[in-house]
């Protein structure tokens, strides 16, 4: 038997154990075991020390009642993954982030879970089950004002087949009758109120928009100072985090004023709660650390503030509440002291490769809107938690489309969120805890990050106007591609004749198709013509094959999950799902295999959806590019399987890595193989036989280091994409302009 047939059945002999498996960890009987200090109850899925409840992700927490039921047992990694990630292709990285996690919840002393080298994890704490009685409900009181009503109406609705069976079916009395007459007529009531609290609200007048800004640039995510009389903001491309400087404008109509002066990436100013601070995040990309900086308000040097803390607020004098990378890329919100004393998690996301890069306080101090991104770089919806830690808590805002920002009115009734449900940022409020989203601004522009005054009869947003085209250069200088619409993700076909692109509803940069999607159209170069490729598909990435016929996409289900498609491009035949195969960043390799990512691992798989394997044992967060002999991938990965991320290029025959330079190494090759585009802007010539330029030890630590190349030639264009030759490339040009408005609110 072949080793491919041997992949096919043991692959075919995993999928067939994994529902019973997966029974291993879900059971119908609820259970409640102690040990040591400690209480694990599966049917609350809680972990409590003492009355303390210790906050574990999803998967976390299943790993735990898996090693419990069986313990002082080994468990196998193939077992422990068969069972917590069924139908899921994953790596045992995922499971040791999860021991990892229990460890540090846990504690080290007394030593609960055992690591058996090379095969498994056994727990080893004396283990007590405990018969588990179903807590009662207790009862509400009927009316606990209007709001209390409502919500317990709205969020508790029952079938009338429900009501029917809790009403007697002997009803004795006339005053049994007038109670459930009552409370009916309270319910009808509570529904109306409701109701009118969901009801359509008015757009604001766009004439009522009052400019606090007038850059030729952008002016983003703003922050208002607790007396609302300062606005902070970062002078800045990027609406998360880029290249820019923080200013500080003394409303109503100061000069702003500049108080950072350096080339570090800033995102999320904030002010301390006496306005004397203004705290900002960095990001140093080579590294990716994401620290926190502060500087005074008035006049002083910024200093560093906290290591691996970003997105900070305060939540009181020395109090505050921010991200924290807990292993890899995987991030979580924490509060702590300033000092760090106290630190305490207060949420972390299921997926170990996901982030939560923004956290909101509520006014009463116990509940914390977040948002975050999942495991492939895409911004979810914002999401509602506890700020004890007790729950994950629950998506809120629109649910159709990203959500990057969000906000609290201060007496706390509303909840604001920047999203784009249609593809295009605008500002949208819910009434705190269940009501229906509301849009609140429209047209045109985009609107993105929210700061309420004060008095809450304003918000502070970034308002938009912008227009990003694709434009080509080659023998017969530079001409425009695109006529009309934001375009993502150029890519020349192998003959370098055709241009194929998304069409997108945002603006974009070279980073955008992490999570704009769009229609991908191709163009023919000699004849200017553009054309869909396929219809009614939102893609978000894609490849073409070295024969450019077909094309490999991957586009999300409705249930969120990125699925790989292919397509022929002359659209000879309808698109067709790769069967059995969850991934994004598509790529065609040797043979005409497809290589994708999927968690944090690269797998290759035979376009039937046969083969399915690992490309390669090492971790990566990114997928970038093959080589043109097919023997190298690029991707963007933690160096050595666990230090910090960067670019580097892993064999397909086992040889070792080969480290190019941090986060902005982007490596691409021209078709003809005889160039690449380096760090974004550079074009380095290649010598005969060669697939990498002249890379030194432990890699490029700069882009001016890579303009010190033998023959590098600077192409001073934004989003450049290599074509047929060094000559030939694709490259964005378009304007965006942002400026700080003050938004009545309605």
């Amino acid at each position: 038997m072949s080793d491919e047939t041997g992949q096919r059945g043991g692959a075919k002999d995993i999928r067939a154990s994994l529902s019973a498996a997966r029974e291993t960890v879900s059971r119908d009987t609820p259970e409640l075991y102690e040990f040591g200090p400690f209480r694990l109850d599966s049917a609350e899925r809680k972990l409590l020390r003492g009355h303390e409840v210790v906050l574990l992700t999803p998967k976390a927490f299943d790993t735990l009642l898996l090693l419990v039921r069986n313990s002082g047992h080994l468990m196998e990694k193939d077992e422990l993954i068969a069972t917590l990630w069924p139908n899921t292709f994953v790596e045992e990285g995922s499971l040791s982030n999860n021991i990892f996690l229990l460890r540090k919840a846990l504690g080290e002393d007394p030593t609960f879970i055992e690591t058996v080298p090379r095969r498994g994890y056994r727990f080893v704490g004396a283990v007590r089950q405990l018969p588990h009685t179903a807590p009662t409900r207790p009862e509400k009181p009927f009316v606990e004002g209007h709001r209390e009503v409502a919500n317990e109406v709205s969020m508790d609705l029952r079938p009338s087949s429900a009501v029917a069976g809790a009403i007697p079916t002997n009803v004795r009395g006339w005053r049994t009758l007038a109670a459930i007459a009552a409370a009916a007529a309270l319910a009808m009531l509570a529904v109306g109120f409701t109701l009118w609290l969901r009801g359509p609200t008015r757009l604001p007048d766009r004439s009522r928009w009052v400019p606090l800004t007038k850059l030729p640039d952008s002016a983003t995510q703003p922050a208002l100072s607790p007396d609302g009389r300062m606005l902070a903001f970062v002078r800045s491309p990027s609406t998360w985090v880029g290249p820019g400087q923080i200013y500080v404008k003394l409303l109503p109509d100061g000069e702003p004023v500049q108080v950072t002066h350096d080339h570090l990436l800033k995102a999320d100013p904030t002010f301390s709660p006496d306005g004397s601070r203004i705290a900002y995040t960095v990001l140093d990309p080579e590294r990716f650390d994401w620290d926190t900086w502060v500087v005074p308000t008035l006049r002083g040097e910024p200093q560093q503030m906290m290591r691996n803390a970003s997105g900070l607020t305060w939540t009181g004098p020395q109090r505050v509440l921010f991200s924290e990378i807990k292993m890899g890329i995987h991030m979580g919100i924490v509060a702590a002291e300033e000092s760090r004393l106290g630190t305490r998690d207060v949420y972390l996301p299921s997926d170990e490769l996901a982030m939560a890069h923004r956290s909101y306080l509520s006014p009463d101090a116990k509940w914390v809107l977040l948002a975050e991104m999942d495991q492939d770089h895409q911004w979810l919806p914002c999401r509602l938690a506890p700020m004890d830690g007790s729950s994950p808590g629950r998506p809120v805002g629109p649910l159709a489309g990203s959500c990057m920002s969000a906000a609290w009115s201060h007496d706390g009734r509303w909840m604001y969120f920047a999203a784009d449900p249609g593809g295009v940022h605008h500002i949208w409020r819910q009434r705190f805890p269940a009501g229906k989203p509301e849009q609140i601004t429209s047209g045109p522009t985009e609107e993105e990050g929210i700061a309420i005054s004060p008095d809450g009869r304003f918000l502070v947003t970034a308002v938009a106007m912008q227009n990003t085209s694709l434009w080509i250069h080659d023998a017969m200088g530079e001409r425009q591609i695109s006529v009309e619409g934001n375009v993502s993700n150029p890519k020349f076909t192998p003959d370098g004749k055709r241009l194929c692109y998304l069409i997108v509803k945002e603006a974009t940069n070279k980073f955008a198709w992490f999570r704009n999607p769009g229609e991908l159209r191709v163009a023919d170069l000699e004849t200017g013509r553009s054309e869909p490729v396929v219809r009614g598909f939102e893609v978000h990435d894609y490849d073409i094959s070295a024969d450019g016929k077909q094309l490999v996409m991957s586009i999300v289900d409705p249930e969120r999950k990125s699925r790989l498609w292919l397509a022929q491009l002359d659209r000879s035949s309808p698109p067709r799902e790769i069967p059995n195969v969850e991934g994004v960043q598509p790529r065609f390799g040797p043979g005409g295999d497809i290589f994708f990512r999927h968690a944090e691992s690269a797998y290759r798989v035979h376009p039937d959806g046969t083969g399915l394997r690992k490309a390669f044992e090492e971790p990566v967060y990114l997928l970038w590019g093959v080589s043109p002999d097919g023997k190298w991938i690029v991707g963007w990965a933690p160096l050595h399987g666990n230090g910090a991320p960067c670019m580097q290029a892993f064999s397909l025959s086992r040889e070792r890595p080969v480290q190019i330079g941090g986060s902005f190494a982007f490596l691409s090759w021209s078709l003809d193989g005889r160039s690449v585009l380096l760090g974004g802007s550079y074009s380095v010539p290649l010598a005969a036989g060669e697939v990498f330029p002249q890379i030194p030890a432990g890699g490029f630590r700069s882009v001016e280091e890579i303009g010190q190349l033998p023959g590098a030639r600077r192409i001073d264009e934004a989003g450049l994409v290599p074509g047929a030759s060094s000559d030939v490339y694709a490259f964005y040009r378009g304007s965006v302009q942002r400026n700080l408005y003050r938004v009545p609110v309605p």
